[in-house]
């Protein structure tokens, strides 16, 4: 199994950290929400992934 990483703000450790990816909905828009696991301090949270890049746009 694949782990996804992301570097998102932990409430707990008051800074960046790296966090492990458990939930991705089975539809994946920025809109839903994704269940993220800090790896310092363990904690899990709930938060809208990342939004798109608008350059694909131009």
């Amino acid at each position: 199994m694949d782990q996804e990483f992301e570097y998102r703000w932990c409430k707990f450790c008051m800074t960046k950290t790296k966090h492990e990816i458990i939930f991705v909905p089975k539809m994946a828009t920025y809109k839903r929400k994704r269940q993220y696991k800090c790896t310092i301090c363990g904690s899990k949270i709930w938060l809208q992934g990342r939004r798109p890049s608008a350059e694909s746009v131009y």
